[in-house]
């Protein structure tokens, strides 16, 4: 019951379909407040064979890691439910991770706003389980700033999003950052750092956003 099952790829043209170098959408109009960024729905609809082409690299040295694919393959609506590569990653209905290969959350990160302004803030605490090794987390969450950013698919006017906390299980200091276009289901980038309880780096990915294909959007 709620399942849209995989496959539909290719039976309707995609909503947004942004390559390397073929520039990307304009998605956030102008506020009619000179003194205001404005106030924008998050806007995201999964489909079926939605999917998106990323890059790893490193925050610090900036070597790339690898080049990935994330592909919609179930959408569960009444579960609140989202699966891509096959379950290898879920989220809930607005993007927000419950899990990535071996971690598991016992709620959504909730990284991503039902709204998007600038100044708007909110905390994300869960409980975090990398293969039986359970710990508890929180971020402090804050829109920022709208930024424009060039990733490898192209140049984009953005939400910046960043979270600081801590895993207060082992003490360490963790902070994410997300550049964010309403309407689009993935990340233009995203960054995630950990420190340790001494202060050193034991996390440091960022991920962009190379090219995305997606049938629907709610704006």
């Amino acid at each position: 019951m709620g399942w849209k099952d995989d496959p539909i790829v290719g039976k309707d043209k995609p909503a947004i379909d942004i390559r390397p170098g073929g520039g990307a959408p304009k998605l956030l109009a102008a506020s009619a407040n000179p003194y205001s960024a404005g106030l924008y729905p998050l806007g995201r609809i999964f489909t079926v064979g939605d999917h998106a082409t990323l890059r790893e690299t490193d925050v610090l040295t900036g070597v790339e890691k690898r080049l990935y694919s994330a592909r919609v393959t179930r959408v569960d609506i009444e579960a609140d439910r989202v699966e891509f590569n096959h379950g290898v990653t879920v989220t809930d209905l607005m993007g927000n991770l419950l899990k990535a290969g071996n971690l598991s959350f016992d709620a959504p990160l909730q990284f991503a706003p039902a709204e998007f302004h600038i100044g708007k803030k909110w905390t994300a605490a869960f409980v975090r389980n990398d293969r039986g090794q359970v710990s508890s987390a929180y971020y402090d969450l804050n829109i920022v700033s709208k930024e424009r950013v060039t990733v490898p698919a192209g140049e984009f006017d953005t939400f910046r999003i960043e979270g600081r906390g801590w895993n207060k299980t082992f003490g360490a200091r963790v902070e994410v950052n997300f550049w964010l276009v309403p309407g689009l289901i993935f990340p233009v980038k995203r960054e995630w750092i950990t420190r340790n309880r001494r202060g050193h780096f034991t996390n440091t990915e960022r991920h962009e956003l190379v090219s995305l294909q997606q049938h629907a959007i709610g704006l």
